[in-house]
């Protein structure tokens, strides 16, 4: 909908890491150097029919939230968004006709996104998903205002003061009070994120035009984003209220949590270090030829995973949200594992050969199993830090179900879930006697 530059939609999940695995491609792997690749030529794989039940779904856990999330966030988001398109004539009366149509499309979009079920996934996700739809009725609203004339910009600016005001406050007070330290990291780690939420929408990245009627597509963009900083920390204070409602126990974390944070960062980084040098450097396999196997795919997956692991617990100890970092830290702690496995279990002759239907649908209902078995052991901790894993079974299935799933990629993801899953129990449980 966003015309113009681009706008923020960040999100809790690590959805940037199953977009990489949507387009992870083998040649980019260390040590595929020696494919049969030439010049510009890529081998492709032959398209492969899957059922759209080849995966099948995977239920989602109660939230690892130590709360009730209260239905009231979602709904002011909700009257928010309605109220806005209701500003909004579906016949939008501008003069320019090219812009009148494109409001119009845009507040229609707006309204189906309104209108649609949300995915059956954790409270938190709801919320991330109403936020959403109502920075995009705030920036149909905002459009239409700017091109019929509303001069926005004084109020846009009193209302990011307020935001940065309100987002300052909360930060300030934050002294992750729970009744342990690891339901610290559980209550807190939502706030943290929506707190950056909001301080990245909030920069007037988009700023307002001098002249909103010229520009009505900038001006909404940039009303848009002060929306969603709005809605970003409004929601972090109310998921820290419900924590603390009636938690009489609740005691300050704080020195815990930042002891925690420090010594797992230098613990993922010996970990990675240490993974690396075990497994054969930045080329563990060498100069073996994997095209065509699911192995191939595998390797590129897993190297997905580990790239980045000591910088997102490093990012996050930069910002000061420790209780991100902690779980930061047992994810990477999780896919250094799961990398190391993969390795070993491809120089063992796994995963070599190619795959069949009948090999996705076994390596789906591994995959699913593992996933199963960290939540019912009923570990809040572990829940959290197998999402990726249900991310991964959800998000192969889902693009099996539209018709673009190959078999080899497929089989791959769902591998590496199972992989990934496997490691999260030792990683929850060294992270916890950190925190504890």
């Amino acid at each position: 909908m966003t015309r113009g530059s681009g706008s923020d939609r960040g999100s809790d999940s690590r959805r940037g890491f199953l977009a990489g695995v949507a387009t992870a491609g083998a040649a980019a792997v260390a040590g595929c150097s020696a494919l049969p690749f030439t010049g510009d030529e890529e081998r492709r794989e032959q398209p492969v029919s899957l059922p759209s039940d080849a995966v099948g779904s995977i239920e989602w856990p109660a939230s690892p939230f130590p709360a009730t999330v209260p239905a009231s966030l979602a709904d002011a988001h909700e009257t928010r968004a309605r109220g806005m398109l209701a500003d909004v004539p579906a016949d939008p009366d501008v003069p320019n006709a090219a812009v009148a149509t494109a409001i119009g499309d845009d507040r229609e979009q707006a309204m189906r996104r309104v209108d649609a079920e949300i995915a059956d996934e954790w409270p938190v996700d709801a919320l991330s998903a109403w936020r959403r739809r109502r920075e995009d009725a705030a920036e149909v609203r905002g459009a239409y205002r700017a091109a019929t004339g509303t001069d926005d910009g004084a109020d846009l600016a009193a209302q990011r003061r307020a935001v940065r005001d309100d987002r300052g406050a909360l930060a300030s007070g934050i002294e992750y009070r729970g009744e342990s330290a690891v339901e610290a990291v559980l209550a807190y780690e939502p706030v943290e994120s929506l707190l950056a939420e909001c301080a990245r929408n909030v920069r007037p990245r988009v700023t307002y035009p001098a002249d909103p009627v010229a520009e009505p597509f900038r001006a909404g963009e940039a009303v848009a984003r002060v929306e969603r900083s709005r809605a970003a920390v409004a929601d972090a204070a109310g998921l820290r209220e419900a924590y603390l409602d009636g938690r009489d126990g609740a005691a300050p974390r704080w020195a815990s949590l930042v002891a925690a944070a420090d010594g797992l960062r230098g613990s993922v980084s010996r970990t990675r270090s240490t993974v690396r040098e075990r497994t054969g450097g930045e080329e563990p396999l060498g100069d073996e030829d994997l095209s065509g196997t699911v192995a191939q795919e595998l390797v590129a997956v897993a190297e997905l995973g580990i790239g980045s692991t000591v910088e997102d617990v490093e990012r996050a100890i930069d910002a000061g949200d420790h209780a991100t970092a902690a779980v930061e830290a047992g994810t990477a702690l999780a896919e250094s594992e799961a990398y190391r496995t993969a390795i070993n279990e491809i120089r063992d002759g796994e995963h070599r050969d190619v795959p069949t239907e009948a090999s996705v649908r076994s390596t789906a209902e591994r995959a699913r199993a593992t996933v199963s078995e960290v939540v019912d052991a009923d570990d809040p901790l572990a829940t959290r830090l197998v999402r990726p894993g249900l991310e991964i079974v959800g998000y192969v299935d889902d693009r099996i179900d539209e018709g673009y799933g190959s078999a080899r990629r497929s089989q791959a993801e769902l591998a590496y879930a199972d992989l990934y899953a496997s490691a999260v129990p030792a990683a929850a449980a060294f992270v916890r006697e950190r925190l504890e």
